[in-house]
């Protein structure tokens, strides 16, 4: 499905609001919703967990930490925390936002369903600058090799396999050499 603003790129913002009755609808790319979000257009939910008032602080954790998969009141004093920045998973839970990129290695177990549920998948699966996509092909190229050495193997096609095996050392050498 394209963005309904642009209508270029992929839509992976889906958002509805309802406010008196009128509903509104969107279908966007991350890079329309996040500039309507930047004019006020639409509100992003951690904004709006935000503005809850105080007495119903417990409610809303509860509420949306169940919604989005993500438990309320996980994390207590002594808790698991990032080692490279400090974070715990109640800040995330908190702020929705990760402290650094090892965080989702630290917090794997806990993230992978909340990835799962909230964009479909636990991989990247959209735009990569041209830099990146040279290696991400080959990453590509890797595991279907990977994948039709298994399939070789378990059909005793040993003379297949033994083309594969040597196509991804090859490989991998290149990878190697690249510094990858």
């Amino acid at each position: 499905m394209l963005c309904e603003k642009c209508k270029k790129r992929t839509a992976t913002v889906f958002y509805n609001e309802n406010i008196n009755g009128k509903t509104r609808s969107f279908s966007l790319c991350g890079e329309c919703a996040a500039k309507l979000r930047e004019k006020g257009d639409i509100q992003d939910i951690t904004s709006m967990t935000g503005s809850f008032a105080d007495p119903f602080s417990a409610l809303h954790d509860n509420l949306f930490g169940s919604f989005f998969g993500i438990p309320a009141g996980i994390v207590s004093h002594g808790q698991k925390q990032c080692p490279s920045c400090g974070t715990t998973y109640l800040d995330i839970s908190k702020s929705g936002k990760v402290g650094c990129p090892e965080c989702y290695t630290a917090f794997r177990e806990e993230l992978s369903g909340l990835l799962s549920s909230v964009h479909g998948t636990t991989s990247h699966v959209g735009s990569v600058p041209a830099r990146h996509r040279a290696k991400q092909e080959r990453d590509r190229r890797l595991q279907s090799l990977k994948n039709e050495l298994q399939d070789a193997i378990q059909k005793e096609d040993y003379e297949k396999a033994a083309v594969l095996r040597d196509d991804i050392r090859k490989l991998q050498e290149e990878c190697e050499k690249e510094g990858e």
